[in-house]
């Protein structure tokens, strides 16, 4: 049977993209949280590109008696990997058509606020653009493409 313009319309129609969109969120979290995490580990940047802080020499050999999971040397970039209940902790929220990293793993409140106040947990606006474009859009247009086609 063939579609005529109206069939187009109702199939169009009955597409919830918000409800979608969510979906794919939650099934690539991982993905998303993975571009936070490796500006963090790697870079010891926050979404603004800033180092948000270098470790001390007390640090580094704080560090190397207990069981950090990443080497602090000291005058290098802050990594966030001492315990990994900051990275292991963190989810995303979708709301109002925007995507909000948090962390269960952000300790005492002193550790909360730097976190908060170095703006560690977000994405730059380069991120942003390949969670939308390479992740997001080719799932939504997938799924848009096999909706048509039920």
């Amino acid at each position: 049977m063939a579609w005529n313009v109206n069939d187009y319309k109702r199939r169009l129609r009955a597409f919830n993209v918000e409800k979608t969109t969510a979906k794919i969120i939650k099934n690539q979290q991982q993905e998303i949280i993975g571009i936070n995490q490796d500006r963090l580990s790697f870079d010891g940047k926050n979404y603004e590109g800033k180092i948000t802080g270098t470790y001390a020499i007390e640090t580094q050999l704080q560090a190397k008696g207990s069981n950090a999971i990443r080497p602090k040397t000291s005058g290098s970039a802050y990594n966030f990997e001492w315990t990994g209940d900051f990275f292991n902790g963190m989810y995303l929220t979708y709301e109002r058509n925007r995507i909000k990293i948090l962390s269960k793993g952000m300790g005492l409140t002193e550790k909360s606020h730097f976190i908060t106040s170095n703006k560690a947990l977000g994405f730059s606006d380069k991120e942003v653009k390949i969670i939308n474009d390479e992740l997001i859009k080719p799932s939504l247009q997938t799924s848009f493409k096999n909706h048509l086609s039920k």
